[in-house]
C-alpha cells in the first residue's frame, strides 16, 4: 500500500509540477514542437515571464509561486514601462502630434486570483509550443520612430542574437487601447517570425479558446504560456536602420516588385540619375508642385544633364494616399492592399538614386534605398519648410529621429542631403494653422514622465509653433531644387568626397530667393544674407 501512494503521488508531482503549496498542470503540446529559444540572449530590457497569461489585451496574469499574494515571501510584482503614443486621428486634416498625445498605455501585470473571470485561467495549461514576445513601442503608430525604435532592435535580437533560431516566436505588438495594426508592421517583422504578428488584444481575446490560430504553435487560441518575453524597445542596442531594412528586403524577396514607378531602360542604365519625389496628399507639409518638378527634370535631361558619372536624369513621384493602408483587423494579410501598396513603396525607393523627401515619416524609406557603388549609390534629399532647418535646426537635426543621424549609424552607405528652404515664396501655412491659432489654448500638449527604469526619457513634445514650422506646404522652384540634385549626385558614389563634403559644410543645401545657397547644419536665417555673395551661392533663375 505504501508503494501505491508513492506512485500516485509521483505522477501527479510529475503531471502537475510542484510549486510550494500549489499544483500546476502543464500541457507540453501535443502533437506540436516546442519553441527553442535562447534564454542567454535576452536582453536587459526584457521581461521573462513564467507561467503568464494573456487576458483581455492588456493584462499579464502571472501565476509563478513567487508572486503569488499568499505566498508570504513573495517578491513583488514586476511591472513594465508605458507605452507612450498619439491616437492616429482619422481624417487627414490634422497630423497625429497636433494634439492627439494620450495617456501612456500601460499593460497590467498581476498575480493570479481565485476570482479569475475565465475558465483559461481559473484552469490554465501552460503552453511551450507558442512562445509570446510582446513589443512595448513608443509611438507606434509613426512610420519613422517604428522602425528606429522596434525594427533595429528586432533585427539585433532575432536575426543578430538569435534569440529564436527556428523563428517560431509569436510577435506580439502592445498596440494601445486595443487598437489595429498598420501593414508595415507586419510586412517589417515578417523576417522574423514565420507565425504573423498580432496585438495584444488579439493574443488575450476572451471567449474564442479553441479557435483557429495562425499565430500560436498549437493552430489553436491558447491564453497562458509557460514562458513569456515583454520587451520595451528603444535603439538601446540595435542594428543601423539600413542594415534591419536590407534584412527585410533580402526576406521580401520578389514580392518586392523591382520598378514600380516605370523606369523602364533607365533602372539599369548606371549613368541615368534616377529620382523618386515624394507626391503626399496630406492638409500639411506637401510638396504642392511635383509635377512642375518632373517636367523640369525632362527639360534638363533633353538639354543635357551632367553630375558626377551621370550623364541623363529622370524623374518618377512616389503617390502616398492614405486610403491605401486601412488598418487589420486581426493578422496582416500579405495580399492585402495595404501590405501591397507599401511593398510597392520599398521597391520605388530602392530602384532610386535619390529620394527627395518632405521632412518627416516617410523620409524612413531612405533605409531601404540600395546603396551599391557599382549602380551609383544612393541618398536622400529632405526638404525642410522656412525656419525647420535653420531656426528649429536643434529639431530637425539634433532629435533622435534625425536622418541625418541615424543614416550615419549606417557609415554613410546612404548619403544624406538637407535641402532647407528659406524663400517665403515657397513656403505656405498647413491647412490646420488658422484652426490651431483660434483653439490653441484648449490644446492638451503637457509632457509625459518617465518613471519606469526601462522608460526611456521621453523627447519634448511640439510646440504650436514648432508644428506650424514644421508643417508648413512647400511649392518647389525646380532650378534650385535641380542644382541641389546635381551637387548631390556627383557625392553619391565616392564616399570620400561626401565627407570632404561634410567636413566643409557642404551636404546642406539653402533654397533662397536668388538660387541654392551649400552651407553648413544650422544655419540661422540672419546668417544668410552674409553668405549670397560668397562663392557657396550657385544662382539659379
Amino acid at each position: 500500500m505504501k508503494v501505491t501512494w508513492l506512485v500516485i503521488v509521483f505522477c501527479l508531482v510529475a503531471n502537475f509540477g510542484f510549486h510550494g503549496r500549489k499544483l500546476l498542470r502543464t500541457v507540453y503540446g501535443h502533437g506540436c514542437p516546442p519553441v527553442q529559444w535562447n534564454r542567454g540572449e535576452v536582453p536587459g530590457y526584457c521581461s521573462v515571464f513564467n507561467t503568464a497569461c494573456m487576458d483581455h489585451g492588456s493584462r499579464i496574469v502571472i501565476h509563478d509561486e513567487k508572486y503569488q499574494i499568499d505566498n508570504v515571501r513573495r517578491e513583488n510584482t514586476p511591472s513594465l514601462p508605458v507605452v507612450l503614443w498619439n491616437m492616429p486621428i482619422r481624417l487627414n486634416a490634422f497630423p497625429d502630434a497636433l494634439g492627439g498625445w494620450q495617456p501612456g498605455f500601460n499593460v497590467h501585470v498581476r498575480p493570479a486570483s481565485k476570482m479569475e473571470p475565465t475558465p483559461p485561467l481559473r484552469h490554465p495549461s501552460w503552453s511551450n509550443c507558442t512562445l509570446p514576445v510582446v513589443l512595448l513601442v513608443d509611438y507606434p503608430y509613426n512610420y519613422k520612430l517604428f522602425v528606429i525604435k522596434a525594427l533595429t532592435q528586432i533585427d539585433q535580437m532575432f536575426r543578430v542574437r538569435s534569440l529564436a533560431p527556428g523563428k517560431d516566436a509569436t510577435l506580439v505588438l502592445a498596440t494601445p487601447a486595443g487598437l489595429a495594426l498598420e501593414p508595415y508592421h507586419a510586412v517589417l517583422l515578417s523576417p522574423y517570425s514565420r507565425r504573423p504578428l498580432v496585438t495584444m488584444s488579439e493574443l488575450g481575446r476572451r471567449g474564442m479558446e479553441g479557435t483557429p490560430a495562425d499565430w500560436s504553435g498549437e493552430g489553436v487560441r491558447v491564453h497562458c504560456f509557460s514562458q513569456l518575453l515583454a520587451c520595451k524597445l528603444d535603439q538601446q542596442d540595435g542594428t543601423a536602420p539600413q542594415a534591419a531594412a536590407s534584412a527585410v528586403l533580402s526576406h521580401l524577396g520578389p514580392s518586392v516588385p523591382a520598378d514600380p514607378l516605370g523606369f523602364g531602360s533607365a533602372a539599369t542604365d548606371p549613368h541615368v540619375l534616377r529620382v523618386v519625389v515624394e507626391e503626399r496628399t496630406a492638409s500639411w507639409r506637401s510638396i504642392r508642385n511635383v509635377r512642375d518638378i518632373l517636367r523640369a527634370c525632362e527639360e534638363a535631361d533633353a538639354r543635357g544633364f551632367a553630375a558626377g558619372p551621370f550623364t541623363r536624369i529622370v524623374c518618377k513621384a512616389l503617390p502616398a494616399p492614405y486610403d491605401s493602408s486601412p488598418p487589420a483587423t486581426g493578422t496582416v494579410d500579405p495580399s492585402s492592399p495595404g501590405a501591397v501598396a507599401f511593398r510597392s513603396a520599398l521597391g520605388a525607393v530602392s530602384s532610386a538614386h535619390l529620394f527627395v523627401a518632405a521632412a518627416g515619416s516617410s523620409g524612413a524609406h531612405a533605409f531601404f534605398m540600395n546603396p551599391d557603388p557599382a549602380r551609383g549609390g544612393a541618398g536622400l534629399v529632405e526638404v525642410r519648410p522656412c525656419g525647420w532647418g535653420t531656426e528649429h535646426a536643434g529639431r530637425a537635426d539634433g532629435a533622435q529621429d534625425a536622418m541625418a543621424a541615424q543614416l550615419q549609424r549606417g557609415a554613410d552607405t546612404i548619403r544624406f542631403f538637407a535641402y532647407n528652404v528659406e524663400d517665403a515664396a515657397q513656403c505656405s501655412p498647413p491647412d490646420y494653422q488658422s484652426q490651431l491659432l483660434a483653439n490653441r489654448a484648449d490644446l492638451q500638449l503637457q509632457q509625459q514622465t518617465a518613471a519606469h527604469p526601462f522608460q526611456p526619457k521621453a523627447p519634448a513634445r511640439y510646440s504650436p509653433e514648432e508644428l506650424l514650422v514644421r508643417d508648413q506646404h512647400l511649392t518647389l522652384r525646380p532650378g534650385p531644387l535641380l542644382a541641389m540634385l546635381r551637387h548631390a549626385a556627383a557625392l553619391l558614389g565616392d564616399k570620400a568626397a561626401y565627407g570632404a563634403a561634410r567636413d566643409g559644410g557642404k551636404l546642406h543645401g539653402y533654397a533662397v530667393a536668388e538660387g541654392l545657397l551649400l552651407g553648413p547644419a544650422g544655419l540661422t536665417q540672419a546668417a544668410l544674407p552674409a553668405l549670397k555673395n560668397g562663392p557657396e551661392l550657385i544662382k539659379v533663375p
